[in-house]
């Protein structure tokens, strides 16, 4: 059974990234398929982190407006490959 693990805050730069990236690598690295989604418009930096930023070519917002699937705005970790991310695009978003 697929379980959600959300990591919150309403401040910025308290490590909402960084967590996130640290537990679904971990949990990859125990053999568990993880996919992270990035929600923070403004301060999206999971592409970053990972160091795919060049790999993104669609995001979530390509999803819900049918333009991409999920599968297809996943990104695999060159490393861990069990893990996925997704992103928001930064500020200047289409409207849905």
């Amino acid at each position: 059974m697929a379980k959600i693990i959300v990591v919150t805050s309403g401040k910025g730069g308290v490590g909402k990234t960084t967590t996130s990236a640290s537990i679904a690598t971990g949990l990859a690295l125990r053999g568990y398929k993880t996919a992270v989604i990035d929600f923070d418009v403004g301060l999206r930096n999971l592409d970053l982190i990972m160091g795919c930023e060049r790999r993104v070519v669609y995001d979530l917002i390509n999803v819900i407006q049918g333009e991409a699937t999920l599968n297809q705005a996943l990104i695999k970790d060159k490393i861990v490959k069990t893990c996925l991310f997704c992103r928001l695009p930064r500020l200047g978003i289409k409207t849905l």
